[in-house]
């Protein structure tokens, strides 16, 4: 007997930064995202029947086995009781894609890490429609932290947050109340540097553990969430470039501020930016950028100015740029079963 399901969820670029963990993958801080819709992670797992007592599982990423990932998310699998039975009686093959490139400042191990949990849960016991979701963020959250935040769009919040009902450190939750500019919001990737980060993530994160300015740091991020929210219920474009910007800036100022500093925004991004704001001051048009952990840029901006910004991007960045990735806000994750010769 074999059983295929297959999930595709997509990456996410956090508005509000998460920057800061403890215990099992919780933040120190709520984050609030804008999810994407064309960068995905598309995920194909395979079960059969296993015949020996050892744990099976198989990982490949576009055809290749990836045998560094592959450990990685064996050690994932292997950690959650969810997934003990699972991993128990069957045989796991999983087939990874992503619709974008390695290192393009876009947060791969989000959407893998959505899609992965997505389909392992699927395949246990059945979980009701309407806590699917919750749980499977649950569960992705222990792969990669803001792979939580892939399962709803266009916005989520992830956190605890006093007065925000829902709200967890566990699982994300939607954000709901979206005025019409914002569902339709774009985001331009601007990749000036399309290597892997010298300093990754995890490393950063632990260096908040000892930051002189974590504990200022984590109460701006939870205003800054509880304030965002209300922006984007209200369409304000001004509060909204305002804390979106400082949001970035304030993370790359945690990097460069740790005990051990480093600094990952390059030449080309303070450009960048620069343009951004000679532009906006020129036009009075209501775009702004965002960074990852990362010097890549993304730049967000409603669907109604998509041509003065692809303008702007011809004329003025092109040659500080080796390429760029355009895309929206979406709403989420897909996912579908297939047994092939009866359920398992």
């Amino acid at each position: 007997m074999e059983q295929t399901i297959t999930a595709r969820y997509p990456s996410n670029i956090a508005l509000v930064k998460y920057w800061g963990k403890h215990g099992r993958q919780l933040p120190c801080n709520a984050s609030l995202s804008m999810t994407l819709s064309r960068a995905y992670t598309e995920v194909t797992l395979q079960l059969t029947e296993k015949k020996s007592k050892d744990t099976e599982l198989d990982y490949y990423f576009e055809g290749q086995r990836n045998e560094a990932f592959q450990e990685r998310v064996l050690q994932y699998v292997s950690r959650q009781e969810a997934f003990s039975e699972l991993l128990q009686h069957h045989a796991l093959r999983i087939d990874s894609y992503n619709s974008f490139p390695h290192s393009a400042g876009i947060a791969s191990s989000a959407s893998a890490f959505a899609a992965i949990a997505a389909v392992l849960l699927r395949a246990c016991s059945p979980v009701p429609d309407t806590s699917f979701e919750q749980e499977a963020g649950s569960l992705a959250r222990l792969g990669s932290g803001s792979a939580c935040r892939s399962f709803y769009g266009p916005y989520a919040l992830w956190g605890d947050l006093d007065g925000v009902a829902q709200s967890s450190d566990r699982y994300a939750i939607p954000v709901e109340a979206i005025h019409p500019h914002f569902r339709s919001m774009h985001d331009a990737i601007l990749i000036v540097e399309d290597k892997p980060k010298t300093v990754s993530s995890s490393v950063g994160h632990a260096l908040m553990n000892h930051h002189p300015y974590a504990e200022a740091r984590f109460r701006d991020a939870n205003r800054h969430c509880l304030e965002m929210i209300t922006i984007l219920k209200d369409g304000d474009f001004t509060s909204f470039i305002s804390i979106t910007e400082r949001e970035a800036l304030s993370l790359h100022a945690m990097m460069m501020t740790s005990v051990d500093y480093y600094m990952l925004i390059k030449p080309e991004t303070v450009h960048i930016i620069n343009q951004i704001f000679q532009f906006r001051k020129d036009t009075g048009l209501p775009l702004c950028f965002t960074l990852d952990a990362g010097p890549n840029v993304h730049l967000l901006y409603p669907e109604y100015i998509k041509e003065d910004v692809q303008a702007f991007l011809e004329h003025h960045l092109r040659s500080s740029l080796k390429s760029v990735i355009y895309d929206q806000a979406g709403t989420g994750g897909s996912i579908s079963l297939n047994d092939r010769h009866g359920a398992i």
